[in-house]
């Protein structure tokens, strides 16, 4: 494997990649909304991938008993996260109706939105936080005719151990940001990849994953 370079996008392409699961998506869906849910096959994945007649890319979203969700990894702060998930939910929304009438009398029934951003930088943050759409407003309203809210979510080490607990695919991948970002500070990026994939197989973290996935999951 010392010939694959590993990707500097590597978090976000791990967290798409575990994450388009339908079992490991139902994992997270429970540990965030203190349900038991089990059959993955009632999720309905409606991940964004640059088609054709989309402008916008996501992390993943699905739909689940008529609420969308929206989940995005974050490895810097972004401010402008709610006009994206304003994007993406347009984009999303516009898929799931296409093949119906929206000039018609009868309203179409949509499901409710949450937006999730997952934190995993470097700057510090708290570990829950929200951002609004209208902060952003240059002109103020009492009540905003358009918001979008997004809860924001520290997924460092030291934080978020409940959802840790409960999900233990977010805690290995968070197990494997952890060592990557601390190995990296003292060989390059390729080499920390290569001696975090070994280390995680040798201690059963996320072990039958990266068998399957080691080459594609750090390539560039």
């Amino acid at each position: 494997m010392s010939n694959v370079k590993a990707a500097k996008d590597y978090k976000d392409r791990l967290f798409r990649m575990i994450f388009n699961d339908k079992e490991k998506l139902l994992e997270l869906y429970n540990a965030m909304n203190g349900s038991d849910y089990k059959d993955a096959s009632e999720l309905q994945v409606v991940t964004l991938e640059n088609a054709i007649y989309l402008s916008m890319k996501n992390d993943v979203a699905y739909v689940l008993h008529d609420e969308l969700f929206l989940f995005e990894q974050q490895s810097t702060k972004n401010a402008n996260m709610p006009l994206r998930c304003l994007f993406y939910a347009s984009d999303t929304y516009s898929v799931l109706v296409k093949d119906k009438n929206i000039y018609g009398t009868k309203m179409l029934p949509l499901p409710s939105p949450t937006f999730v951003v997952f934190y995993n930088g470097k700057q510090k943050m708290d570990e829950e936080g929200e951002l609004r759409l209208s902060d952003a407003f240059v002109k103020k309203q009492e009540i905003p005719n358009l918001e979008v809210i997004v809860k924001v979510k520290n997924i460092n080490m030291g934080n978020s151990r409940e959802l840790f607990e409960k999900c233990r695919p977010m805690r290995d991948y968070m197990i494997f940001v952890d060592k990557v970002r601390r190995y990296s500070q003292e060989q390059p990026l390729e080499d920390a990849v290569e001696r975090t994939i070994r280390e995680c197989m040798e201690e059963d973290v996320m072990a039958d994953f990266l068998k399957r996935n080691r080459a594609e999951g750090i390539n560039s």
